[in-house]
């Protein structure tokens, strides 16, 4: 496709790329529309915008946000917003600061849960002032100490689940209902909501398979609190679940979104462009993403 809705350079905790060679990626693979949307911040706009512009390419302000609804971890984009809102431009620290004070307990729960011992201080400096819980969990999965814990080998090379081993593993045990699960108090879904239409901006669920696992109570109870759209197109969905919220769009009005969710080495099948949309009519879409931004 020669549009991509969501990507992520290395303003975000987990991103390899700079904005800049992002644009020229992109540039490199036909693709004519990106957004860039770094978890909690915006700090990478001006430089993308910037490197878009030799390329006649167009860039849309966003952000993916980190909130709670329901007790689980929901992720907001929003499109099109004022980024110089103060805001968004203390959302990141705040989010930092909140995974940093949760990451000794959580340390504590894989300490009890695998059977092993951790240096939790270094561990906890590893995720420092950006909130890197990643690169804690990449360590620990490739700490030789713990080659005979069985519960790792799938995130390891060559493993089930090694196509995106942190995210994988995030999802797997920290997530609501898991066993290293610790309950981090991001901003609520609504407030969250309110915040993006106060700056100008359009609110859509992220990836909501991986949140909802397409329990519609709570899907809907979510667009109830200000959800203008779904990201129904995405690299965490199969093709059923791409055309089940597709059609859900349709049926309840709601804005479309594509996005491959591109973060370079942390998702290294991901690629930028693709999401799983293979019908004809991606301009329309995009059309349509942009006439709601105006």
């Amino acid at each position: 496709m020669d549009f991509d809705l969501h990507m992520h350079s290395n303003y975000s905790n987990d991103g390899e790329y700079t904005p800049t060679q992002l644009i020229q990626m992109a540039h490199a693979k036909g693709i004519k529309t990106v957004a860039l949307a770094d978890h909690n911040q915006m700090l990478g706009i001006d430089e993308m915008i910037n490197e878009g512009s030799k390329y006649g390419m167009q860039v849309i302000p966003a952000i993916e946000c980190d909130t709670k609804f329901e007790g689980f971890e929901v992720h907001v984009l929003a499109y099109g917003l004022d980024y110089n809102t103060e805001y968004f431009k203390s959302l990141n620290k705040k989010i930092s600061d909140l995974i940093y004070d949760s990451t000794k307990t959580r340390l504590e729960l894989f300490e009890t849960y695998f059977n092993i011992k951790l240096d939790v201080q270094r561990l906890m400096d590893m995720v420092g002032e950006k909130g890197k819980m990643i690169d804690a969990i990449l360590d620990i999965l490739n700490d030789p100490r713990y080659k005979d814990v069985e519960a790792f080998h799938p995130f390891l090379p060559g493993g089930e689940q090694s196509d995106s081993p942190t995210a994988n593993f995030y999802w797997k045990y920290c997530f609501k209902g898991a066993p290293c699960y610790v309950d981090v108090a991001f901003p609520s879904l609504e407030d969250t909501v309110k915040e993006i239409h106060k700056a100008g901006g359009i609110a859509v669920l992220a990836h909501p398979w991986k949140t909802f696992y397409q329990r519609e109570d709570l899907l809907e109870k979510a667009i109830s609190q200000g959800i203008d759209g779904i990201e129904a197109y995405s690299n965490y969905h199969n093709d059923e679940q791409n055309i089940y919220y597709e059609a859900y769009c349709d049926k309840h009005h709601l804005l479309m979104t594509c996005g491959s969710d591109f973060h370079g080495a942390t998702k290294p099948k991901i690629q930028l462009g693709e999401y799983g949309y293979k019908k004809n009519n991606g301009q329309a879409i995009l059309a349509a993403f942009n006439a709601y931004l105006k």
